[in-house]
């Protein structure tokens, strides 16, 4: 009964606020090694032999008299730290220093302008002999403690000193704030033992916020006044016991009555001495019910421990060590990272990254369980997140780390709320709070009989579980969940029913499947999985694609023999673009994939921002998503470079009858309408859009058919706009610089009615391709073409009184060699010499080749844009739907083979 009282009494102590003052300043791990237990009596002070009796205290500093060393009261461990600065006041302040007003008035300082500090230091002897103070660490009493009992509680390190000296307290705050500053500067925690403990005063505030006269006695008293009641019970038990009076000479009734007086300060062997005191009662189990009170009050005195008001902070649950876990861990920074103590070689390789300026972020908060990394997890808060709300945390696993956010692995970075519960490792689990956020209510967890492993997202009963499972069967969310063991099974299904463009599912179906499985895993499961599931899909869709090609070469080899090349139509054109669907297929969906996969892998990138630079897993991971997306890029490249290089093939044995065609003869547009009408009635009727091409002359019409066969298949195949452009933009290309080398080899055609043939019939195929939304390219790559036909339509009378200079600065695009070349086998008449006006003048390059190079066309630039599947929406199609659900009741299949037969569930 009394365990649960005491038990109730600390937890309401725990659950007070409490205020705080600059003078309740944390320390740093460097300063606390400076207290232990073991060190020998400072001789700054004269302990009395008894607590009635007084002792001797010397206060040091200057604050009321310059160039004073120290002054020694008389001080009882009753005495305050108030009671002390007023005395120093009273007896030893100087009148020059108190001041006077002008009308003689006297001035006394207020002992609240005053701050009395624990200082550990040493001596250090100078070369003159002088010796100097030498502070390692300073501390603020509270105003209502005492500090000769304080003096009694703990000792400095061995080679370390303990003295009390009084500053003023506007001085000490300005120096505290500058050293806070400093150490957020470093990066270090300073906040570890004092804060967290509180047990070095029991808080830091005013004393008419928090003074002990004015609070309740029995449950907000200090340390030192309950340890004074504790001696009080300790000195009664000891007076009926009849024990021997010890020397006061000797120290030892001091001794005696801190035998039992646990430290709140860690050693360094982490050692704590309560255990010694819990074995001691363990030894004696006749002691009186007074005994076990006078423990209840020693761990009270250590229990203590008030949390801050101002700042977020972590409450440890469940720990490795007990003997050097703390309680609290106070998250002083706007970030903090938990983690262990470092390797020597992890050690070696952050001062490698520092050196080469890439400079780790350093760990917060130590601990010791062996499964922890040396950076673990990372917490943000308020102004380490630009763009986000004040009092807003977001919490993020460092890459390999175990952590769990309220019962659920964590992989990436998620928000952290206060009331959150967070595992790390196999044995640490803190909670979560901000005191500054009004707490939301905690999270309720299913209890262990209510939860399912089988189907997680199924819980309650068997009519529940079916309900909750014909839902998301069902459901148009693009999502598809799944275990990363059953991460292969997945994929094979996806690539085995999709791989080709009569799937049924859609032109896009494949790229659509594999971006909803990534996107899950990249949301919910292992990040170590994206790579290799990116790696994975590049390959299948490689080894898919390659087969085409294969085939694909096998139907249409590239060797044709000179009779096949003189003979093209239209079946043998439909022929070769019903077999490029496959390669057409694949360049659309391996575009998109390849835009997703960008996308993924820069949110990784980002992810890793944290991370410690240059480390060999990360880069292993990056080295397999740049492979991945390598493997992608020669998917497009290789079905890019065959489709174009069959179509070219095709428009090579088409391109002259554009050069030879005359579209003013009647009688063979008739000739060859009939020709067209009979060929449409064998096909049966034709296909939508051959009205298109139908009033055209048959001989540019199927030119233009391989044109919008090239349209058709790319619209069917919902190729990207980028990639269609730059499609048209090689044929287009490859139109220009054959008509225009065999229009330059060919001088009969150098006069005025020929190239007004020519140029009707390239204005019909133009006309077509600008209907089609395809003006602006063939413009831009059929520009040279155009400019030469345009120059042999020059009317002759006018042409023979141009000259060289003017014509060359109306056709720019022309080279001095082609336009020489042009006037040089321009047809004047029989017998007529070419003016004098059109010779260039002397010293023009003339010997350039007149023909252009094949190898001059536009390289393929692979697409670098927003992923065109929007997995925030719906399902797209019924037909995708359907492959969706197909494939979730494949997975469920999956998890309901492992089950035994009487877990699994039936629909």
């Amino acid at each position: 009964m009394s365990y649960l009282s005491r038990a109730k009494r600390l937890s309401h102590l725990f659950l007070r606020g409490r205020s705080n003052s600059d003078r309740d300043r944390a320390v740093g791990d460097r300063e606390r090694e400076v207290w232990a237990h073991s060190a020998a009596s400072s001789s700054h002070y004269m302990p009395p032999a008894s607590s009635s009796t007084p002792g001797l205290i010397k206060i040091y500093g200057d604050a009321l008299s310059s160039g004073a060393n120290y002054r020694s009261l008389l001080a009882n461990v009753h005495s305050t730290a108030h009671q002390l600065i007023s005395q120093v006041i009273t007896r030893y302040t100087e009148r020059e220093r108190e001041g006077e007003t002008e009308d003689g008035a006297f001035h006394k300082p207020s002992p609240d302008d005053f701050l009395l500090c624990d200082v550990i230091g040493k001596p250090i002897v100078q070369p003159n002999g002088t010796i100097r103070w030498e502070t390692e660490c300073r501390r603020g009493v509270a105003s209502w403690e005492c500090p000769l009992l304080l003096i009694d509680m703990w000792k400095p390190k061995e080679g370390f000193e303990r003295r009390f000296e009084i500053q003023r307290k506007d001085d000490y705050e300005r120096e505290e704030r500058a050293k806070e500053k400093e150490r957020k500067r470093d990066g270090e925690n300073y906040s570890v033992p004092w804060r967290r403990s509180r047990m070095s005063s029991g808080g830091g505030a005013e004393e008419t916020e928090r003074g002990f006269r004015g609070r309740n006695t029995e449950l907000r008293r200090s340390i030192s006044d309950m340890n004074l009641s504790l001696r009080r019970r300790q000195g009664q038990h000891a007076g009926n016991d009849n024990r021997r009076p010890s020397n006061p000479g000797s120290n030892t009734g001091g001794a005696q009555d801190r035998k039992n007086i646990i430290s709140m300060i860690a050693t360094d062997t982490g050692e704590v001495l309560g255990s010694k005191v819990g074995s001691e009662r363990d030894r004696r189990p006749q002691e009186h019910e007074e005994d076990n009170d006078t423990c209840d009050l020693e761990v009270m005195s250590q229990s203590l421990i008030l949390p801050p008001t101002d700042r977020p902070y972590f409450l440890l649950l469940q720990g490795y060590d007990q003997s050097k876990d703390f309680v609290l861990y106070i998250m002083t920074g706007h970030t903090h990272v938990f983690g262990k103590k470092p390797s020597p070689r992890e050690r070696e390789k952050d001062r490698e990254r520092e050196r080469k300026g890439r400079k780790p972020l350093k760990v917060d908060t130590f601990l010791s369980a062996p499964d922890l990394l040396a950076r673990h997890l990372l917490v943000r808060r308020d102004a380490a997140l630009p763009g986000h709300d004040s009092k807003h945390a977001l919490v993020r696993p460092f890459r390999g780390g175990a952590v769990m956010h309220n019962g659920v692995p964590l992989y990436r970075e998620a928000e952290l709320k206060p009331g959150d519960l967070l595992g790390l490792g196999g044995h640490f689990l803190f909670l979560y709070r901000d005191p500054r956020v009004t707490p939301s209510p905690p999270p309720a967890f299913p209890f262990p009989w209510q939860q399912d492993s089988s189907t997680p997202c199924c819980p309650g009963g068997l009519v529940d579980r079916q309900e909750v499972l014909r839902q998301y069967l069902g459901s148009t969310d693009a999502v598809l969940k799944f275990h990363p063991r059953h991460a292969d099974a997945l994929l094979q299904e996806i690539m085995l029913k999709n791989s080709s463009p009569d799937a049924g599912c859609g032109p896009l179906a494949p790229a659509y499947l594999l971006s909803v499985m990534i996107d899950y895993a990249s949301k919910h499961l292992d990040p170590a999985l994206i790579p290799q599931l990116l790696l994975k899909s590049a390959n299948q869709i490689k080894t898919i694609v390659w087969e085409n090609i294969k085939e694909f070469g096998e139907k249409h080899p590239t060797q044709n023999s000179t009779d096949q090349e003189g003979e093209v139509s239209t079946p043998s054109i439909q022929e070769v673009s019903s077999d490029l669907r496959p390669l057409m297929f694949w360049m659309s969906n391996a575009t998109e994939l390849l835009n997703f996969f960008q996308v993924k892998v820069e949110a990784m990138e980002k992810e890793w921002e944290f991370e410690a630079p240059g480390d060999p897993v990360l880069s292993a991971d990056m080295d397999t998503c740049s492979e991945a997306l390598a493997q992608l890029d020669d998917v497009i490249m290789h079905t890019f470079q065959q489709c174009v290089y069959h179509l070219t093939k095709t428009l090579y044995s088409l391109l002259p009858a554009l050069l030879d065609t005359n579209p003013f003869s009647s009688e063979e547009k008739e000739k060859d309408k009939d020709g067209t009408k009979e060929e449409g009635g064998s096909e049966g009727g034709g296909e939508e859009g051959e009205d298109d091409v139908s009033s055209l002359p048959p001989t540019v019409a199927g030119l233009v058919e391989v044109y919008r066969r090239s349209l058709m298949l790319s619209r069917e195949a919902c190729l990207s706009p980028p990639i269609t452009s730059q499609t048209f933009g090689y044929l287009f290309f490859f139109t220009n610089t054959s008509l225009l080398n065999t229009l330059l080899e060919r001088d009969g055609l150098f006069s005025w009615s020929r190239a007004v043939q020519i140029r009707t019939n390239l204005d019909l195929v133009l006309d077509w391709l600008q209907a089609e939304g395809l003006g602006d390219i063939a413009s831009e790559f059929l520009k040279k073409l155009s400019i030469t036909v345009n120059f042999l339509c020059i009317p002759k009378t006018r042409l023979i009184q141009s000259s060289w200079s003017s014509l060359q600065e109306d056709y720019s695009l022309l080279s001095p060699s082609q336009l020489h070349h042009l006037l040089t086998h321009y047809k004047l008449g029989p017998a007529r010499a070419p003016p004098i006006s059109w010779s260039p003048p002397p010293g023009t390059e003339l010997g350039g080749d007149i023909f252009e190079s094949f190898l001059d066309h536009p390289p393929l630039i692979l697409p670098n844009e927003t992923p065109r599947l929007d997995l925030t929406q719906p399902i797209p199609s019924p037909e995708l739907q359907q492959e969706v659900t197909r494939l979730r009741s494949f997975l469920w299949g999956l998890d309901q083979d492992e089950l035994p037969a009487n877990q699994r569930t039936r629909l």
